[in-house]
């Protein structure tokens, strides 16, 4: 068996297929209590587990699907946004679930909108982290690219996350931050690093690049739907909203959480002092995890 296939056999033991009307999708469920929809970015359930640990362990249920292309969910289970939003209802009907909160974080954030505007009798909040929401086109040269989309370099960078937590730490931070001095940068390495959980996090988001085969689909999907992202319905979303963006965040722009906030009625908007990327391990993230249960929990 492959590093690949063993890979996803374990990957497969933390998830379940469902079958719903709009096609088949790969579901991760933890935790008991009010359920949150949590929409990922551009790796799969494995990451939507790891950011959104705050709220299973603050009392909520969390339904992790893999979106389409991503993992063992098929790309023809939705290739757009407002597919995926049909397929995330389809999903709640299988499982009996009338109304839950949605968490879209990175790539998540279009399906995530589509959801609540399509269904406002079924979203009970709207979160949005870090999350795309105008045209986009991601921050990385060709060569950057090339080295993502090469399996030797996303096996070396599992090994990485896996073998040098301390390394894996000031890697990713000094890749998803900007304009943080060197004590700044220092406090948020430390932050994560000395704390087993969080650390435990940041491995497991680190690491849910790999297998790529198995992601590419969904991510190519993902720069073709944002590099011509049509305006979100963000008129239409009538749900309760936050809407969460580091000051830091060297991938996402300023813009596409303001004017977010600015378009959908009564949304708060959270700037986290030097948050990064990876917005739910950043030291300052505390507000936001505390409002969003606030807000899920009812």
């Amino acid at each position: 068996m492959s590093w690949s296939d063993k890979l996803m056999a374990a990957l497969d033991q933390r998830a379940t297929m469902v079958r719903s009307a709009r096609g088949e999708v790969q579901v991760a469920r933890e935790g008991q209590g009010p359920p949150v929809l949590v929409v990922h970015g551009g790796q799969g359930f494995d990451i939507g587990l790891a950011w959104c640990r705050h709220l299973r362990d603050g009392g909520c249920q969390v339904l992790v699907p893999s979106r389409p292309g991503y993992l063992r969910t098929p790309l023809q289970s939705g290739r757009t946004p407002q597919d995926q939003a049909d397929l995330y209802a389809a999903i709640l009907d299988t499982l009996e679930i009338e109304r839950a909160a949605v968490l879209g974080f990175s790539s998540g954030g279009p399906s995530a909108v589509h959801f609540a505007a399509r269904y406002p009798d079924r979203t009970t909040a709207l979160f949005l982290d870090t999350a795309v929401l105008l045209p986009f086109t991601p921050p990385i040269g060709a060569v950057r690219r090339a080295a993502f989309e090469s399996g030797f370099v996303v096996w070396l960078s599992y090994q990485i996350g896996t073998r040098w937590p301390g390394l894996m730490t000031r890697f990713v931070v000094d890749g998803v931050s900007y304009g943080l001095n060197k004590e700044q940068r220092k406090a948020e390495v430390d932050w994560i690093r000395l704390d087993p959980a969080r650390l435990r996090s940041l491995k497991e988001q680190f690491t849910s690049v790999a297998p790529m085969e198995y992601r590419k689909p969904g991510w190519t999907n993902d720069q073709i739907n944002e590099g011509d992202l049509a305006p979100l319905p963000f008129a239409d979303v009538t749900a309760p909203t936050l809407i969460a963006l580091g000051a830091n965040d060297a991938i996402i722009p300023l813009e596409h959480a303001t004017n977010a906030a600015d378009n959908i009625a009564g949304a708060e908007l959270i700037l986290v002092e030097e948050g990064h990327h990876m917005l739910s391990l950043s030291r300052n993230y505390g507000p936001v995890a505390q409002r969003q249960l606030e807000l899920a929990l009812g």
